[in-house]
C-alpha cells in the first residue's frame, strides 16, 4: 500500500467536503482522493458553478505513474496530456463522485457527459456499435433521476472495463450499485470528459496533478535505499542469455534509437505445423526497459508463471506499458521482406478491426510499413529490429550479422502499429507462443 490514503488530507469545494479516502461501490478496496474541483460554465460574464467533482484512486496508482512522471513539477503534469491519460487507462481502480451545487435532471447530465464521450471516440476514430449500445443504456440508467443540490452520481471504474453508477441523495456512499455498464471504452471516457484535453474541470485536474506530485515524492523516500523506482532493476544483472535454434539472445542490449539498456524478457521461435512435422521459421526475443518490472509488478506480482502465460492481460499490461521495448526477429530459414511484412501487416490489421480502431492513420502506417520492406531479403542469420518507444514511435533496423546498430533505418510515428507488432507475437492469438512462456516464467521470477 503507498502512503497515498493515510496521509492526504481532505478537500473542499463550495461547502462540499470530499474525504481523504472512500470505499466505493462494487469495490472491496480503499481508494485515496486524488483531486477535487468544480464544473461550471461561464455565463453572461459570471462563472456559474454547477458540480462538485472529486476523483478517486487506487494505492497501487502511485507507484505505477511515479515510474514514468516522478520528478515532473505539478505544472508540467497540470499541463501533460499524456500524464492524465497514464490516469484514464491506469490499471488501477478509480472513483468519481459528481456533487450537484445546482439542481440538475439525470436527463441534462447524462446528455452532456454522452455527447463528451461520444466526441472524444470519434475523434480517436473509434466509435463503435458497441460504445453506441453503452451510452444508451448510459442514458437510460439517468433517465428518471433528479438531482438536487447535495445528492452525488458515484463512478467506479474497475480495471476490467465495468462501469459501476450509484446515486446517493445524503452525500453519503452506498455498498452497492445502481448499475453496471461492461464497457472499457465509456469508463475511460467518463473520467477523460472530466480531467482529459477537453475536460470539464481543469480545477480537480490542477489539484490532482499537485497531490500526486507530491506522493510521488513520498513514495520515494519511503522506498528509500530498499527500492528506488528511479534506479535499475535486478533485471539485467540478474537474467541469462537464451539459445533458440543456436541463435543466442544475450541478457541485455542498447537497442537502436534508445539511450537505455533492456533486458531480455523472453524468447522463443516461431514455426508452423506443415506436413505433421512444425517447422521454425523465425527466432525471437524479446527485450524490456528496467522499469516494466516495478510497473508490472503492482498489479502481477504473486502469480505463478503458468497464471501469467494464462492471462490476455498481462500481456496486453506488457504491450501497452509506459517502457521502452526491444524485438529482435532473427531468421532460422530464409524470408523475403515482402512474406514477413505482409504476414505482420495481415496480424496488425486483423487485431485493430477486432478492437473496431482500424482508421485511415493505421492504413498509413501499414503502407509505410510494407513500403520498407518492399525490397529487402533475410537470409538465415539476418535480423529484423524493432524499437518500440513510449510516446508511440516504432524505430525499425535491419541486420545483417546479428549485431545490433546504433542508429535506427527508419521510424514510423503510429502508436497501434507499434504496440500490434508486439502484441502479434505475445498477444492473445500471437505467432511465438514460446516466446510468451519464457516472459511469464521470466518475469514472475523477477517480481519476486
Amino acid at each position: 500500500m503507498s502512503p497515498a490514503a493515510t496521509s492526504l488530507t481532505h478537500i473542499n469545494v463550495e461547502n462540499i467536503a470530499f474525504s481523504p479516502a472512500v470505499k466505493p461501490p462494487a469495490s472491496n478496496k480503499t481508494l485515496f482522493l486524488g483531486g477535487a474541483g468544480v464544473r461550471g460554465l461561464e455565463i453572461q460574464g459570471k462563472f456559474v458553478k454547477f458540480t462538485a467533482i472529486g476523483v478517486y484512486l487506487e494505492d497501487e496508482a502511485v507507484p505505477l505513474l511515479a515510474v514514468k512522471w516522478k520528478g515532473k513539477s505539478a505544472q508540467e503534469l497540470t499541463d501533460s496530456v499524456e500524464f492524465f491519460r497514464d490516469i484514464v487507462t491506469g490499471p488501477f481502480e478509480k472513483f468519481i463522485r459528481v456533487t450537484t451545487i445546482l439542481p440538475l435532471t439525470g436527463e441534462q447530465y447524462s446528455e452532456k457527459v454522452s455527447e463528451n464521450c461520444a466526441a472524444i471516440w470519434k475523434s480517436l476514430g473509434i466509435y463503435t456499435d458497441a460504445e453506441a449500445k453503452a451510452i444508451d443504456k448510459f442514458l437510460e440508467v439517468f433517465k428518471a433521476q433528479t438531482f438536487p443540490p447535495g445528492s452525488s452520481i458515484l463512478f467506479t471504474q474497475l480495471p476490467n472495463g465495468s462501469l459501476a453508477i450509484r446515486f446517493s441523495k445524503d452525500g453519503s456512499i452506498p455498498e452497492a450499485e445502481n448499475a453496471v455498464i461492461q464497457n472499457k471504452l465509456l469508463s475511460e471516457a467518463v473520467l477523460e470528459s472530466i480531467i482529459g484535453k477537453n475536460g470539464v474541470s481543469p480545477a480537480t485536474r490542477e489539484t490532482m496533478a499537485t497531490r500526486l506530485t507530491e506522493l510521488f515524492e513520498k513514495n520515494a523516500e519511503i522506498n528509500g535505499t530498499n527500492h528506488k523506482l528511479s534506479t535499475i532493476s535486478p533485471a539485467v544483472t540478474s537474467v541469462s542469455q537464451i539459445e533458440v535454434e543456436t541463435v543466442a539472445f544475450p541478457p541485455a542490449v542498447k537497442p537502436p534509437a534508445s539511450n537505455k539498456t533492456l533486458f531480455l524478457g523472453g524468447a522463443g521461435a516461431r514455426g508452423l505445423e506443415i506436413q505433421g512435422k512444425f517447422v521454425k521459421f523465425t527466432a525471437i526475443g524479446v527485450y524490456l526497459e528496467d522499469e516494466a518490472v516495478p510497473v508490472l509488478a503492482v498489479r502481477w506480482k504473486g502469480k505463478s508463471g503458468k497464471e501469467l502465460t494464462d492471462s490476455v492481460e498481462f500481456f496486453r499490461d506488457i504491450v501497452t506499458g509506459p517502457f521502452e521495448k526491444f524485438i529482435r526477429v532473427t531468421m532460422i530459414l530464409p524470408l523475403t521482406g515482402q512474406q514477413y511484412s505482409e504476414k505482420v501487416s495481415e496480424n496488425c490489421v486483423a487485431i485493430w478491426k477486432s478492437l473496431g480502431i482500424y482508421t485511415d492513420a493505421e492504413a498509413k502506417a501499414i503502407d509505410k510499413f510494407l513500403e520498407i520492406f518492399k525490397a529487402e531479403t533475410f537470409p538465415p542469420g539476418s535480423s529484423i529490429l524493432f524499437t518500440l518507444l513510449p510516446h508511440g514511435a516504432l524505430a525499425i533496423t535491419f541486420s545483417k550479422d546479428g549485431s545490433i546498430p546504433e542508429v535506427e533505418s527508419t521510424m514510423i510515428e503510429n502508436k497501434l502499429l507499434s504496440e500490434a507488432v508486439l502484441e502479434s507475437i505475445i498477444g492473445k492469438h500471437g505467432v511465438s507462443p514460446a516466446t510468451r512462456e519464457t516472459m511469464a516464467t521470466r518475469l514472475a521470477e523477477l517480481f519476486i
